[in-house]
């Protein structure tokens, strides 16, 4: 394609790999060449010489000529490839790796660049799929009670420990130099498991291990133990909780778990649908994207195990499961190879209905 003397076209092209060259005439260059020169002699402040009237042998002299036509190509590139891009509509979904070819400041210049870019797909007939769907199941006595903890617990207050032994699941209130807080006491949490067995008015040091840096070390004076104190699943509690009775309370939380099961249902269904079309297809996908992805989602998995409320270490957590991190690595790839093409068909599905 030629715009203004200037060509962008595809020199290569897979399902997933794109490679575009683009030729930019000798007098654009000329022109970028000559505003960058322009745009130094009025940036550079030079004893001698009022800024705009730098000469430009002087320049030459001073920052090499090189520099300059560096410079243009720099610009000419960043605004080339752009539009290079829009007017073969190309879209690109990893970083594109730019390639001089040819770069004599006299002459045309021509640069590459590669790229991936998500496969086109061709859905097969979709319309009329029939899939196996396990029923909706009703909601059970132990949901229930779940939910009516949580809001026990939402409701709860403190009082006071008679006894100074800390132990699992106390709140304590603590203090560290002027900063003062609440904590609970967690036996699995790293942090917090190690105040168990300390008592009230004593200071305890703590070492708290990190994966890749120093462990952190902390001591904390214990002011306050208590209890938490759950309240009686009745009217009362109904009432603190915005309802009449408990009786209404209880078909609310009965409805919603029931909502929230149909809602989860209709999500297996799609994916159960999307899978089966997926796997009457061909769906190439971008490696890099895939390795750049995967990797993204392993450090957010890193960082999360990395903070100090975390129950174990990234470090613990391959222990437990017995891998190593490339096995993990390995199995997030697979995640995002999944999650990609799901993407991408109800992407289609969208777009062949209209929605």
């Amino acid at each position: 394609m030629l715009v203004n003397n200037t060509q962008y076209e595809i020199k290569e092209r897979s399902a997933t790999d794109v490679t575009v060259q683009v030729t930019v005439d000798a007098e654009t260059v000329k022109n970028a060449i000559d505003t960058v020169y322009r745009r130094y002699s009025k940036e550079v402040e030079i004893p001698g010489f009022r800024k705009g009237r730098v000469p430009r042998a002087y320049l030459d002299s001073r920052f090499g000529v090189e520099l300059f036509t560096e410079e243009a190509q720099k610009d000419l590139t960043e605004e080339h490839l752009s539009k290079a891009l829009a007017d073969l509509d190309l879209r690109p979904v990893t970083t594109p790796e730019v390639e001089n070819v040819s770069s004599d400041a006299d002459g045309p210049f021509v640069f590459t660049a590669s790229f991936s870019v998500l496969p086109e797909i061709e859905l097969p007939e979709y319309r009329g799929i029939e899939l196996k769907v396990k029923p909706l199941e009703d909601v059970t006595e132990e949901e229930m009670n779940g939910t009516l903890e949580e809001i026990r617990r939402r409701f709860a207050t403190l009082a006071p420990k008679e006894s100074d032994t800390i132990e699992d699941g106390d709140i304590l209130h603590v203090k560290e130099g002027e900063k003062e807080w609440d904590m609970r006491v967690d036996s699995e949490n790293k942090v917090t498991g190690k105040m168990i067995g300390h008592k009230k008015g004593e200071a305890v040091d703590l070492e708290i291990e990190r994966d890749d840096a120093d462990p952190l070390h902390a001591t904390l004076e214990v002011m306050e133990i208590s209890n938490v104190v759950l309240p009686e699943i009745d009217d009362d509690l109904a009432k603190d909780a915005g309802f009449d009775s408990l009786e209404e309370m209880k078909a609310d939380i009965r409805e919603k778990i029931a909502l929230a099961k149909s809602e989860r249902r209709v999500e297996r269904i799609k994916g159960d649908l999307l899978d089966h079309i997926v796997s009457q297809l061909d769906l190439p996908l971008p490696e890099k994207m895939v390795e750049e992805m995967a990797a993204e989602d392993l450090e957010r998995f890193k960082e999360n195990l990395e903070h100090p409320e975390a129950p174990m270490t990234f470090d613990e957590y391959l222990k437990e499961r017995e891998k190593s991190e490339d096995e993990l690595l390995s199995e997030f790839r697979e995640d995002v190879t999944q999650r990609l093409r799901r993407e991408l068909v109800m992407a289609k599905l969208i777009e062949a209905e209209g929605i």
